[in-house]
């Protein structure tokens, strides 16, 4: 049984080291590696945003996604991956319903993310719920880099 659950603390080894086997291994992003590995992924709480991690039944973490506050009606979808052997499943789509639906709770208006071209898997779920592809809102040194919004 998956369960969706809002990150504790003492969880943050474990998904800095599931995000760089998505994020570096998978998609070779080797030069975030020290970055994602040292991220205390309490900062989304902090700005008054969450994370979320899906685990199986012994409590691996399968999924992750957070959202972080930008301003009181603006946030950024953050540190969406499922991992590869439980891609099809839903866990997606659960992890992602409940990122917004908070977001509504907290009377955001408007979402964006960052990600890149060769994600092209991301890209299409992002554009099949509603997200737009706008200008880079920020600068990055990665030439395939692709930034999007959604208003809910």
């Amino acid at each position: 049984m998956i369960k969706i659950k809002k990150f504790e603390e003492r969880y943050n080894e474990i998904v800095n080291n599931f995000v760089a086997s998505i994020f570096v291994e998978e998609f070779n992003f080797e030069k975030y590696r020290e970055n994602i590995l040292t991220y205390n992924n309490m900062n989304y709480a902090k700005s008054g945003g969450l994370m979320w991690i899906a685990v199986n039944e012994k409590d691996d973490v399968i999924g992750t996604i957070a959202i972080m506050k930008k301003s009181p009606e603006n946030a950024e979808l953050k540190t969406f991956y499922v991992d590869n052997n439980y891609r099809g499943n839903g866990i997606s789509k659960k992890l992602y319903t409940t990122a917004i639906e908070y977001c509504k709770k907290i009377h955001i208006n408007r979402v964006c993310l960052g990600t890149y071209e060769r994600m092209e898997t991301a890209i299409h779920f992002y554009k099949k719920r509603g997200f737009n592809e706008i200008e880079a809102e920020r600068q990055d040194e990665d030439e395939d880099a692709k930034f999007f919004e959604m208003y809910i």
